[in-house]
């Protein structure tokens, strides 16, 4: 149901600013039919979407609820933590193809916590499908889509015009909040405009003037100048957005019928090996006997007990149970042959998805083994590097460090095993033999570029140029040494004679 929602106001994008004029309905359609998603794709991460979930059953022809809990197996989560691990547990390097920047770079990124960002963020967009971060001096906030929207261009609608984030805002009336204020804050390249609109269930309402942490927001909104003109403050992190032209689609929706079918059959298996540890009784006819109600003359039939406890044998009948003893064997082959289909749509494989691997596995072995997984952390990586480098740039320059976008590139080494020891060795094994050149080697290995390979041959000779002074001059320093040593062994010898 939740997908169909969202069909139904697919592709009616904000093409305009019409969403702030005075009794517009908001949020819109299709904000709300994609917050409808959103909502239930948390759902599915924190494994909520199976609370209060019963298994539903045909009893005589009609779809009925049956009192069976559903098991949650919750692979969704398992998804999202696992490419993230992929992608984003080895060293991530910045270069900006200058060695004195990239240590400034380095120090910045460390000091606002940039790389804990842009991991949340990534984590984010597998959930969701979209995320966003906003950019500041002191650091980044990572935000959920549910109140973030694009205002795109109608001719051509790859193209954004502007990002929006808004706040509801709650005033307490007798201990009662009541949403009264809408807060838009608007991010064009270069520029903020700010504004905050009365709210009247469900559409907008005329300006508002409010203080808001510590400043005035004036009827009117109010305009702020960013100091970089060639990029927003506001990066929206995306993946899949083929599937729907502006934004993206969660990684669980490939996967989510495989998953609900799964924990159907494991549930079914549960209760039903449940309900053989509660098996039937068979007894003689001799064991019973017939009791009349003294108060309505009612015949009935009942166990004969001594005691109240005992059950009274005349004849050498013994007591019989009967349990039931289910044929799972099926049951258990389709789940086998749905996992099967969950580890081919989620990308991930068996072995990297449940870990299972035997022995010495060697590296590249493992590498080899899981590469359908490392292939699918490249293509998302891919598909949020220009947002993750637009967010390292805007903070640079946020910070006084003076750079250009193209300049900076950020290596985040999905999948490598190999330490830095191992590749210095393939590198000279590589440029010993002539197979490949340093700068080949540096951008398979490192990312580097050719002007940042370049950079890199000016800085070593500049270094190797200043180990030749410093050896020259440690020499020369012996030498002198070495006279002085000899003159005066010469002098005292003269004194002696």
């Amino acid at each position: 149901m939740v997908d169909t929602y969202r069909l139904l106001s697919r592709g009616e994008y904000d093409n305009d600013f019409s969403f702030l004029n005075y009794n517009s309905s908001f949020p819109t359609k299709e904000v709300r039919g994609r917050n409808c998603v959103y909502k239930f794709r948390h759902k599915q991460y924190t494994g909520e979407y199976a609370y209060n979930k019963n298994l539903v059953a045909m009893i005589n022809g009609v779809q009925s609820e049956i009192p069976y809990k559903v098991i949650s197996v919750n692979y969704f989560k398992l998804i999202t933590d696992k490419m993230t691990d992929i992608v984003m547990n080895n060293d991530i390097a910045i270069k900006t193809g200058d060695s004195e920047r990239d240590q400034k770079v380095i120090k910045l990124i460390e000091d606002k916590n940039w790389k804990d960002s842009i991991r949340k963020a990534f984590k984010l967009c597998t959930e969701y499908g979209d995320s966003c971060i906003k950019t500041y001096t002191n650091g980044c906030s990572v935000l959920s889509p549910l109140n973030c929207f694009k205002v795109v261009d109608r001719s051509n609608i790859d193209r954004t015009i502007a990002y929006v984030l808004y706040e509801p805002i709650y005033t307490k009336y007798n201990s009662v909040e009541t949403l009264e204020y809408i807060r838009f804050e608007i991010h064009f390249k270069g520029k903020i405009y700010e504004i905050c609109k009365y709210y009247n269930g469900g559409s907008i309402g005329i300006d508002a003037e409010i203080e808001y942490h510590g400043r005035v927001i004036p009827r009117g909104g109010q305009w702020y100048n960013t100091g970089i003109d060639d990029c927003e403050l506001v990066q929206w992190c995306c993946i899949n957005q083929e599937a729907d032209g502006v934004y993206g689609e969660s990684l669980y929706q490939s996967i989510q019928d495989l998953v609900f079918a799964i924990e159907q059959r494991i549930s079914v298996n549960a209760h039903a090996l449940d309900a053989s540890l509660n098996p039937f009784i068979i007894i003689g006819a001799d064991m019973v006997h017939s009791v009349k109600d003294p108060n309505t003359g009612i015949e009935r039939i009942e166990l004969k007990l001594i005691n109240d406890k005992f059950v009274l044998s005349a004849g050498d009948v013994n007591v019989k149970t009967v349990e039931l003893n289910y044929n799972l064997e099926n049951s258990e082959h389709m789940i086998n042959i749905l996992q099967g289909y969950l580890y081919e749509l989620s990308e991930m494989g068996k072995t990297y998805l449940s870990g299972e691997y035997s022995g010495n596995i060697s590296e590249e072995t493992l590498n080899n083994t899981i590469k359908s997984a490392i292939d699918k952390a490249n293509r998302l990586i891919n598909e949020m590097y220009n947002s993750f480098r637009d967010s390292l740039y805007c903070l640079c320059r946020l910070n006084g460090i003076e750079v250009n976008r193209s300049d900076i590139t950020i290596i985040f080494n999905v999948g490598r095993t190999d330490d830095d020891k191992t590749v210095a060795e393939i590198c000279k094994t590589c440029t010993d033999i002539g197979l490949f050149s340093k700068h080949t080697l540096r951008e398979k290995y490192y990312g580097y570029n050719k002007e940042q390979s370049e950079a890199e041959d000016e800085q070593i000779r500049k270094e190797n140029e200043l180990n030749t002074e410093n050896t020259s001059l440690a020499d020369s320093n012996i030498n002198n040494t070495a006279i002085k040593e000899d003159s005066k062994n010469e002098g005292e010898t003269q004194q002696v004679d």
